[in-house]
């Protein structure tokens, strides 16, 4: 098989990580579960949701808060899968904000905490160090996913769709607030 074809064929399971960590930063308050890491990860003001059936095939929602939005919902509801993020890592006083791809889990865009070096040397080890360090919080978040879903028989893809149930009721929320019926 070529290269694209096989990223085609394993897309479901980033698809499914994505899902993961939006359902995590509603519910767990984006943190990753692993001992040590204090680090929490939010989907940001950007996701794009794909669809092989059905007369609209992508959406893309931005600004404000689309993770929280009826649209988000319905369209998880409808079987659209999220096939790009913005995604928002926090861990003490440093952020990083990138999008993440679905088919290659690459990150675009990627924005890191700012460099304390002086001179140039040191600013590029820093950003090296940051570039490491915030590759290193996805990747933890990564392998706790495949571990669930693979030592699972089927709940954590109920406890999705349970989530996206909850979500089209507001009741996904944090604050249990419906924004759309305010």
């Amino acid at each position: 098989m070529k290269p694209l074809e096989l990223m085609e064929q394993g897309r479901f399971l980033g698809e499914e990580f994505l899902l993961w960590l939006w359902m995590r930063s509603m519910t767990e308050g984006g943190a990753s579960g692993e001992d040590g890491d204090g680090s929490a990860c939010f989907v940001d003001d950007a996701i794009q949701l794909v669809s092989e059936r059905g007369e609209v095939k992508e959406i893309s929602l931005r600004k404000g808060n689309p993770s929280e939005s009826r649209e988000a919902f319905e369209a998880l509801s409808r079987g659209m899968r999220p096939s790009k993020v913005k995604l928002r890592i926090l861990s003490g006083d440093l952020e990083w904000v990138f999008t993440l791809n679905a088919t290659t889990l690459d990150m675009g865009t990627l924005k890191l905490p700012p460099s304390t070096g002086k001179a140039p040397h040191e600013r590029l080890h820093d950003r090296i160090f940051l570039l490491e360090e915030g590759a290193g919080h996805l990747e933890r978040r990564l392998k706790r996913f495949l571990r669930a879903r693979n030592g699972d028989s089927g709940g954590l893809q109920e406890a999705m769709r349970a989530w996206v149930r909850a979500g089209l009721s507001g009741e996904a929320l944090a604050t249990g607030e419906v924004p759309w019926e305010a």
